[in-house]
């Protein structure tokens, strides 16, 4: 597969939106303050897109397969977040393309020195991906529902 990270664009809201299930998924996912259903037309305003710009993973045929933001935290700090792929597409390896184009993209200043994000604890498949990936927990800043995990540049 040749896939490839780009910024968002308005015709992939639709199908990022769709990825949301249940208003438990969604705040799981975008956190509080994002309507179940998200509306296509409210998606960049509810991610805050201007702020914190979005990224989609492309499969070969163009088609969204995966989403993600990053932000800076604190002077030198990315913080990754509202990760997610398409549930049809799950289990094929696309979380650790997106997670490796994503922190690639993130790490592209010189002055960033350290990714992070918060992953829900009870979701063991993605910390085991981040953990491959470099991550580390960070227990001072975790929560008993939420694991924090950081990882110097990559």
């Amino acid at each position: 597969m040749t896939e490839h990270l780009q910024p968002v664009q308005p015709e992939h809201h639709a199908a990022i939106a769709a990825w949301l299930d249940s208003s438990d998924a969604t705040l799981r996912w975008a956190g509080p303050g994002v309507a179940f259903p998200l509306p296509p037309g409210q998606f960049a305003q509810a991610l805050q897109l201007a702020e914190r710009p979005g990224w989609v993973l492309l499969d070969e045929h163009g088609q969204c397969v995966g989403f993600g933001q990053f932000w800076p935290t604190t002077s030198g700090t990315m913080h990754l977040g509202r990760i997610i792929v398409s549930p049809q597409v799950r289990g094929r390896g696309l979380g650790r393309a997106l997670m490796q184009a994503l922190a690639a993209q993130a790490s592209g200043s010189a002055a960033v020195e350290r990714l992070t994000l918060r992953v829900y604890r009870d979701n063991t498949a993605a910390i085991a991906l981040y953990s491959g990936l470099g991550f580390q927990p960070v227990d001072a800043d975790s929560t008993g529902e939420l694991l924090f995990m950081a990882c110097s540049r990559p």
